[in-house]
């Protein structure tokens, strides 16, 4: 029987993450071949873990892509409001903390590496840095990138701020510490407009001396930038919870907090492999949007898929993404179940779920553009790529320039670097408490969409059986949609 997983409604890494966007000239020339304008979302039954559209960077910021993702799927989810958020912005803060360090009274989150900008980063500094600044929409940061998929502006900055530290009125430190200064240069080559100037002016001050963290501080409502915890992504529960707070002031990675998501690295165990694999279905199996960060090889990839390692390196790096499905094999009593389709039954995700079981592949939504899809996926899943275990399992042969060669200092790195998962209290909380959730093969008040994905998917067809009553029409539609054996 052939089902579809995934999108079900019912640590710190041991490198810097550096995202794989410009790594492979020629391959990425067909990811860009479908990025312009154009922008894609995996709604309506396509799966059941709601994405934002795909989108196409520019830089190595996949982090961000992946994070913003995220809180943008959750509020999704939750609300049924796709949001648009830019990662320009984060880029932004990340780059005047690398420059000139942060507000007074917090720790700099980042520091120049050899008098240039480093774009890469993890999970809990993009929830940092959006927890002292807020987010913004793209088109209130940018305006000319309000519906666009891909960023130029990006590479843009990043290349007029780097000269400017190489050889302009950023190279030396003294200038570096003028955080007007720094300001000002962001400005002028993120092409910032003067109104949203000054906002950022108005707000945080044109040295940065306060974020969203100082007390009293608000925000006009003309500006855009909003506080994260005036997003919500769950039943009472904010993007600010989701996101935690700093286990320490020295430690923005590791996020405390009833419902704080955490990265968790990937076990070199079988065991301990499946028993997070296991982590990250469940998670799936209630809507949520699981992070992953792996290794890429170019020289793996075959259309959207990583089968297996190469035998000879290519050109890589770290990335991050938003997991959008899995495919599963040897789960007892139901054999394989495919990605892409649909699973209703709770006895066949209870078996996904078994230790025996095991993921043939891991289906992401990358931020690669929206050029190619899966196999036999459809258009619907353009944008999305599989990523087989034989890869993600594997030992990898990760590169490093030597004395001229590309490939001249050789080391290990596993295919699968870590989850970023949710702890029980978000997923237990996080759903809709009203509504009763009884038998669905008896008619009775109306139930609430997130019992499980069956009555989800039925009041989405007929939202009467959640606002009003589970009466016989609903029953009926628990045999005809969701296949289960309802005594009528």
């Amino acid at each position: 029987m052939s089902i579809r997983l995934s999108k079900l409604r019912s640590l710190v890494p041991s490198s810097f993450l550096r995202c794989a966007l410009l790594a492979a000239p020629l391959a990425l020339a067909s990811f860009a071949a479908g990025c312009g304008d154009d922008t894609q979302s995996s709604q309506g039954d396509i799966t059941d873990v709601k994405n934002s559209s795909v989108k196409n960077q520019s830089i190595g910021n996949c982090w961000i892509y992946a994070t913003m993702g995220w809180a943008e799927s959750l509020h999704l989810t939750h609300s049924g409001e796709e949001l648009n958020l830019s990662e320009s912005w984060v880029s932004y803060w990340h780059w005047y903390e690398e420059i000139a360090g942060a507000p007074p009274g917090l720790v700099a989150l980042a520091k120049l590496d050899k008098e240039q900008l480093s774009t890469g980063g993890w999970f809990g500094l993009a929830g940092e840095i959006v927890r002292r600044y807020g987010v913004i929409t793209e088109g209130k940061f940018i305006p000319e990138e309000a519906e666009a998929a891909r960023s130029s502006r990006q590479s843009q900055a990043q290349n007029a701020i780097n000269a400017s530290l190489k050889t302009g009125a950023l190279m030396s430190v003294t200038a570096r510490a003028d955080r007007k200064l720094v300001r000002a240069e962001l400005d002028k080559a993120w092409g910032l407009a003067p109104t949203v100037i000054a906002s950022l002016d108005k707000v945080y001050g044109d040295t940065v001396s306060r974020s969203l963290l100082t007390s009293g501080i608000s925000i006009p409502s003309d500006s855009g930038i909003q506080f994260i915890r005036e997003i919500t992504v769950g039943r009472n529960i904010t993007l600010a919870d989701a996101f935690g707070e700093p286990s320490s002031s020295y430690n923005v990675l590791q996020r405390k907090g009833k419902y704080a998501w955490n990265e968790v690295s990937y076990p070199s165990t079988a065991t301990g492999r499946r028993d997070l694999q296991r982590r990250m279905q469940a998670a799936m199996h209630e809507g949520m949007p699981v992070i992953m960060s792996w290794f890429v090889d170019f020289a793996a990839m075959t259309g959207t898929r990583f089968l297996a390692p190469p035998t000879s390196p290519g050109q890589q790096g770290g990335h991050m993404t938003v997991v959008e499905d899995y495919q599963v094999t040897q789960v007892p009593g139901f054999g394989t179940l495919a990605a892409g389709t649909l699973v209703t039954d709770p006895k066949a995700l209870a078996a996904a779920l078994d230790p025996k079981a095991t993921i043939e592949f891991i289906r992401i939504k990358n931020s690669w553009g929206l050029g190619l899809a899966p196999n036999e996926s459809g258009a619907e899943f353009r944008g999305y790529y599989d990523l087989y275990a034989a890869y993600l399992d594997a030992s990898l042969t990760k590169c490093t320039e030597a004395n001229g060669d590309k490939c001249g200092t050789k080391s290990q790195v596993g295919g699968l670097t870590s989850f970023v998962l949710p702890p029980a209290a978000f997923v237990t909380d996080s759903k809709v408490k009203e509504g009763s959730c009884g038998d669905i093969c008896i008619a009775g008040p109306a139930r609430a969409a997130a019992c499980d994905s069956c009555t989800d998917l039925i009041c989405s067809e007929d939202p009467y059986c959640c606002a009003s009553a589970w009466d016989e029409a609903c029953v009926v539609k628990s045999s005809e949609i969701c296949e289960l054996t309802c005594k009528l």
